[in-house]
């Protein structure tokens, strides 16, 4: 149990000393000329990078707005397309139904002259 309590003691002390020399750490690097530079190098980085996050959000904004644009431009010919081709497939079947009359017609036509040829047939050669 004594050695437990030494243990506790000198880790207590080790501590207050970590929490002493901590506490006067920031003033002697800034003081000294390798930390300000060291600290001057970490702030223009941070201000680089700060700069280039800018930068990427901006050009990621940019990205977003085009993507709507081509989005919506690619609904619009969508919907020309959409319209082009019900136009087309009215336009056949308009196509269609006057073929089908044209052939209804010519059948008509046919089934008049019919009895013409075979009495044309059937009669001499004058």
């Amino acid at each position: 149990m004594a050695d437990i309590a030494q243990f506790e003691e000198r880790i207590l002390s080790a501590l207050a000393r970590i929490g002493a020399g901590i506490d006067h750490w920031p003033t002697a690097t800034l003081a000294s000329p390798d930390g300000s530079a060291d600290l001057v190098r970490l702030q223009r980085q941070v201000e680089e990078s700060s700069l280039e996050n800018q930068r990427l959000n901006m050009a990621i904004d940019q990205l977003r707005q085009d993507l709507r644009l081509m989005e919506e431009q690619a609904e619009a010919h969508l919907s020309q397309a959409s319209l082009a081709a019900q136009s087309l497939q009215a336009e056949l079947d308009a196509l269609t139904q006057a073929r089908e009359a044209e052939t209804a017609e010519i059948a008509k036509i046919l089934a008049a002259l019919a009895p013409l040829v075979d009495a044309a047939e059937t009669a001499p050669h004058a």
